[in-house]
């Protein structure tokens, strides 16, 4: 009797199993109605601006005396892009490109970057955002190069506007050349 319950049910597993299968698929239903509007998310740098490699040619102006921040020879170069608020909440990097005196042509350094320390000289290369509009490149020296040797130097900033709070921004100066390049999606 066993048996036969077994097989019945067996049996009429497999009827159900060869008889039952899937119907074409049905006509897409409608739309439903626009979800609720989310929470605003954080304020981002996607407006970074970013200049071209440039050279300094015969821009830079002697000083004899070292009275602005030190400098032996200074640079302006017109940056419209710096304002008032980019110089109190947001970043600028400064980079220069080649080093005659070393050889490294294409080699980036970021700003401040200094060579010779212990082989009798210094060398120091800096800027400082001294007006909107502005961005003054600075170089000191015990040994100057001449202004000829200065101008085959390049030099590019990059512009990173406020609107994240805390130290995040802060971080950024302690990134390399290629790491901001990258976050960026700035050409090297």
């Amino acid at each position: 009797m066993k048996k036969f319950k077994l097989i019945t049910v067996l049996l009429a597993l497999s009827i159900l199993a060869f008889n039952c299968s899937k119907g074409p698929v049905g006509p897409q239903g409608s739309t439903g109605p626009q979800g609720p509007v989310g929470p605003a998310g954080p304020i981002g740098t996607a407006n970074v601006i970013y200049s071209a490699w440039f050279l300094t040619g015969t821009g830079w102006d002697s000083i004899a005396h070292a009275s602005s921040y030190g400098a032996k020879a200074t640079f302006d170069q017109v940056a419209s892009s710096i304002t008032q608020t980019i110089i109190d909440s947001g970043v600028v990097l400064a980079y220069m490109k080649g080093d005659p005196t070393t050889g490294l042509a294409n080699e980036v350094f970021p700003l401040p970057y200094s060579v010779g320390v212990g082989f009798n000289f210094t060398d120091l290369w800096d800027f400082v955002l001294n007006a909107p509009g502005n961005i003054r490149f600075l170089y000191k020296s015990d040994s100057p190069w001449t202004l000829a040797i200065l101008g085959r130097i390049s030099f590019r900033y990059i512009i990173i506007p406020g609107g994240v709070a805390g130290g995040r921004m802060l971080n950024l100066k302690k990134m390399s050349y290629e790491e901001v390049c990258k976050l960026y999606n700035i050409p090297e």
